[in-house]
């Protein structure tokens, strides 16, 4: 039987195990914790607590943000299950300006070392050297 788009927006059972196996890999992490198909909590070391609201939606904007605000308001943090999702500049800088970071799960996995503006402001290697790269010229 077809999904009927059960998982547009749901993550997939298999993208959350991915996400929390890779997690719990971090030393900084201590434990994963799903309150149900949408919110995360990771315990970390020496570090905030991330109370994450994750999601499947293809592409994430600033209406996406508020909604997810509105259903979860503990959310200090908004991820993307799959790199193939994405999410608009001006969401980012909307949830930013909030106080909750928005990404894709691989940049969550870098982000999860940091606390406060360096955790909002998380870019992966390849996007921090870009940035450069840009800024260089």
């Amino acid at each position: 039987m077809a999904e009927q788009g059960y998982y547009e927006k749901r993550p997939r059972p298999e993208h959350r195990a991915y996400l929390e196996k890779r997690l719990m890999e971090r030393p900084v992490v201590d434990s994963v914790e799903f309150a149900d198909d949408f919110r995360m909590t990771v315990l970390r070391d020496g570090k905030s607590t991330i109370h994450a609201y994750i999601t499947n939606q293809y592409e994430l904007g600033v209406a996406d943000v508020d909604e997810i605000l509105a259903l979860a308001p503990e959310t200090t943090c908004i991820v993307s299950t799959m790199d193939y999702n994405h999410y608009s500049a001006e969401a980012k800088e909307s949830a930013k300006e909030r106080g909750v970071g928005l990404f894709k799960a691989t940049e969550l996995l870098g982000a999860v070392y940091h606390d406060g503006a360096a955790f909002l402001e998380y870019l992966p290697p390849r996007e921090r050297e870009r940035l450069r790269q840009r800024n260089s010229s």
